[in-house]
């Protein structure tokens, strides 16, 4: 050790006690002395490193305790993210796209959530109601949003700061809930993954906390999701235009067998749940290959689309009208018993007088309608349905007078 045997305090008392050993003896007791000086000073340093070490691991529990708290908000945001991920791929069609954004509210739990969308792109295939701005109305308002940072294509900051909140945000929440003004947002343009310059709408979330989203926090699990959910939104609505020209009549413009076939049996299914009834009717033309023969088909095709036009003005709302092919057509009625198809089938034939009567079709070679009604039995396809309706529609084709 460095103490000397003179230099510690020790020294001087055991100097005093000296003297009152025997001779001889002194050497030794000083030995002693030093090894006991040397022992606590030995002490001394080590409760020093003691004191250094239990600061340090201070500062170690301190830092552990910051990492465990961003582990933690880090496993959140995945959850979270994860959570939304979900949804936005459990997404299958476009009336579904209002209960998921509310579920997707819930799961990030934000006070608001808003997803606009170009109205040129979607607004025939989102619910009525949608929000869904001109595509030009859009592109103004994403590009009016304040820039901090000149690289970053989102907005995250204060709501006050928006030059229209209530472009992105339902005036009518602002309204309700004041405080939102004094919060913080996130908003992000949702591009077309194929389009990159092309957007298609927009994500937008609002908190009355002012410190949710700022410019200092991250937002990559955000801006990341917003990718997916764009691709997710083009995906679902290009099968639907593409399920829509599948399933749609090229001629007509109405619903098709496919339709029919995809659709009719939920209608059929909600019935028997129910207890309820639905009617079925088969509608033939008479005479239309007399009208193609006579005046070609191109004036044939115009009396089917007059036809399928006069049809659908006639049925009701929830009514489902196909045509089958050729001069077939169906009307599948929801809630609908035997008197309610003949009802129908009254109007129709009306209808079909009216197209003969303004295509100067009343005469030779005529045209008129034949139809059958069959009413759902439980148990009975679609197919069955179909195919009872027929056979009625053929009685009555025999019992239609001729001309």
């Amino acid at each position: 050790m460095s103490n000397s045997f003179e230099d510690t305090e020790l020294t001087a008392k055991a100097l005093e006690l000296e003297r009152f050993l025997p001779e001889g003896r002194q050497s030794e007791f000083r030995t002693l002395v030093a090894a006991m000086a040397d022992e606590a000073a030995r002490n001394s340093a080590q409760a020093e490193e003691t004191v250094r070490l239990r600061e340090h691991a201070r500062r170690l529990g301190g830092q552990l305790k910051r990492l465990q708290e961003i582990f933690r908000g880090n496993d959140q945001a995945f959850a979270t993210f994860r959570s939304a991920l979900t949804l936005s791929r459990r997404l299958r069609r476009m009336d579904e796209l209002p209960d998921m954004l509310a579920e997707l509210s819930r799961a990030m739990g934000v006070t608001t959530l808003t997803c606009l969308l170009s109205r040129e792109l979607f607004a025939a295939f989102v619910p009525p109601g949608f929000p869904c701005p001109a595509a030009k109305a859009l592109t103004t308002a994403i590009n009016a949003l304040p820039r901090a940072d000149p690289g970053r294509r989102v907005y995250v900051g204060p709501v006050a700061a928006l030059p229209r909140p209530d472009f992105f945000f339902n005036p009518a929440v602002l309204t309700a809930q004041p405080q939102l003004r004094e919060g913080s947002c996130f908003i992000a343009p949702l591009a077309d993954k194929y389009q990159p310059k092309r957007r298609i709408g927009v994500l937008a979330m609002a908190d009355s906390n002012a410190g949710r989203y700022c410019a200092e926090k991250g937002t990559d699990f955000l801006e990341h999701f917003c990718d997916v959910l764009a691709g997710d939104l083009l995906h679902v609505k290009i099968h639907e235009e593409l399920t829509r020209q599948r399933e749609a009549d090229e001629l007509t413009g109405i619903p098709n067998r496919a339709y029919l076939r995809r659709h009719g049996p939920a209608v059929l299914s909600l019935a028997e749940r129910r207890g309820s009834s639905v009617a079925l009717l088969f509608c033939d033309l008479n005479r239309f290959k007399a009208v193609n023969d006579t005046f070609g088909h191109e004036t044939g095709d115009a009396v089917l689309r007059d036809v399928a036009r006069a049809m659908a003005g006639r049925v009701r709302t929830y009514d489902l009208l196909a045509r089958l092919g050729g001069d077939e057509f169906v009307v599948l009625m929801p809630d609908a018993g035997p008197a309610e198809g003949e009802v129908m089938a009254d109007r129709i034939r009306h209808c079909v007088a009216e197209v003969a009567g303004d295509r100067n079709l009343s005469g030779v070679p005529g045209l008129s309608v034949s139809i059958g009604v069959a009413v759902y039995a439980p148990g009975q396809d679609i197919d069955d349905l179909v195919r009872a309706a027929d056979a009625a529609m053929y009685v009555d084709k025999r019992n239609t007078p001729p001309l």
